[in-house]
């Protein structure tokens, strides 16, 4: 089942490139489409993909025979650990001019390590989750209940969270970027996370907001260890596998090590094995590499390389990397363009299904200082879909009360405010921001501007 659902992860039927797809294109023989996806991943640097393709320019698979670029390629290919590579270029280089020769340098040269770091690759970190601050960290966990229909029918299973962790040490806008079987765990997973209390990330001593994970297992202890295994035996296993280059476990195991506290790793040592699965054409691991890459988490910041890889796994519809470009864009009062940006953006997840893609969206139409860009009445209708989900969440209510003030109807504001209030004093949260709200509502007067801004 584990493969069935990292597979889901790997591979899509839209028109992009993974290794699994370009591979069932070639055995069809189709040819064309096998030659353009694989160059697609040997551009970024998959060795595999790069041997593929030297194999296609020597035999002339969907492209005109060309021994100096199957040349470059091989070349390339045993230079990133791809043994076959090597004999295939020696093979090749007694047939090739001096002058064939030169060209594979250069081609060499421009898909080489050396480049790739320049215009793509994370600069990874060595020991620390981000550059200029202390990552968050979990001080009071709450234990998270085992749902009931999962616990009768002896279903187990792991869940993984994104959540941003706000200076007051409390969880906000968690995130299930993957939950196998669905439809069990994310419920409880959700409840552990908000209520579960943090160390803030801190620069300089002042706590700030700051994005982690986490990675939940549910195991039944009646179910013999054959059908689950112990923890450590899976992370073994998953290794093993992710060394031997399958992309899915390379996926998986980044998973443990950025999201299993019993593992004691930082997101640094997760990274590389997300970019090993980005390479080789994963949208979920091509999202995680580029907003690494855009906060600065397990590498060096770097907004160019992170836009890059985002944009890849956005363009094929992984709809967590169109919610991040979106908020991206949202960043530091938006001009009109980027505000447009990321509300396209948003409007592709959200026909997803995206619940938090939706959640964004109703946030800026119920309380944009661009009076275009507010549509509470469809901001309403955006959170009614979601209310199971995100019911005891204070944003959640937030966003309906600045909907409800947007419509000059002060009363639904104040009742919707009321229970955001209720929530957040549960929950342990800063007050004085939904207060300032609160009284905002009650002297007849509505909220412009970001209501997710932590």
């Amino acid at each position: 089942m584990a493969l069935i659902a990292m597979g889901s992860l790997l591979s899509s039927t839209a028109a992009r490139a993974d290794l699994y797809s370009a591979s069932q294109a070639y055995g069809k023989g189709d040819f064309t489409t096998a030659f353009g996806q694989f160059k697609d991943l040997a551009e970024l640097g998959q060795p595999q993909a790069q041997f593929n393709l030297a194999v296609m320019y020597s035999r002339g698979e969907g492209v005109a025979v060309s021994n100096t670029n199957a040349h470059a390629w091989a070349s390339l290919a045993a230079q990133n650990g791809e043994a076959p590579g090597k004999e295939l270029a020696d093979k090749l280089e007694p047939m090739l001019s001096p002058n064939s020769l030169q060209f594979s340098s250069g081609l060499q040269a421009q898909y080489g390590q050396a480049k790739l770091n320049e215009r793509l690759l994370p600069l990874v970190l060595h020991g620390k989750e981000y550059v200029d601050r202390d990552p968050p960290r979990r001080s009071k966990p709450y234990v998270p209940s085992y749902p009931l229909d999962a616990l009768r029918k002896g279903i187990q299973g792991e869940t993984y969270v994104e959540f941003v962790v706000a200076p007051d040490g409390h969880a906000r806008m968690p995130r299930i970027l993957y939950s196998l079987p669905g439809g069990y765990f994310e419920a409880s997973v959700r409840d552990s996370v908000m209520r579960s209390t943090y160390l803030p990330a801190r620069v300089n001593g002042e706590p700030i907001a700051a994005s982690t994970s986490m990675l939940y297992t549910f195991a039944v202890k009646s179910v013999a260890l054959r059908d689950y295994g112990t923890l450590e035996a899976r992370v073994s296993a998953t290794k093993l596998k992710a060394e031997a280059g399958d992309p899915m476990a390379q996926m998986l195991y980044a998973m443990m090590l950025a999201g299993l506290p019993q593992l004691n790793q930082t997101y640094d040592k997760a990274l590389p094995w997300f970019l090993k699965a980005a390479q080789a054409g994963a949208p979920y691991a091509q999202y995680q590499i580029g907003t690494g890459l855009l906060i600065g988490r397990g590498c060096q910041c770097d907004n160019t390389k992170g836009e890059i890889w985002l944009e890849k796994a956005a363009q094929a519809d992984q709809a967590d990397a169109q919610v991040s470009l979106a908020e991206y864009l949202l960043r530091d009062k938006p001009s009109p363009e980027a505000l447009q940006g990321a509300v396209v953006w948003l409007e592709r997840a959200a026909k997803q299904n995206n619940i938090t893609a939706r959640l964004l969206l109703a946030s800026i139409l119920a309380a944009n200082p661009f009076a275009d860009r507010r549509d509470p009445a469809r901001a309403l209708a955006l959170t009614d879909g979601i209310q199971r989900t995100y019911k005891e969440d204070p944003s959640f209510w937030e966003i309906r009360a600045a909907a409800f003030a947007s419509r000059d109807d002060y009363i639904g504001a104040m009742k919707a405010q009321s229970q955001a209030l209720d929530q957040a004093t549960r929950l342990g949260w800063d007050l004085a921001p939904l207060q300032q709200r609160s009284s905002l509502y009650a002297s007849h007067r509505p909220f412009r501007g970001d209501l997710l801004n932590f």
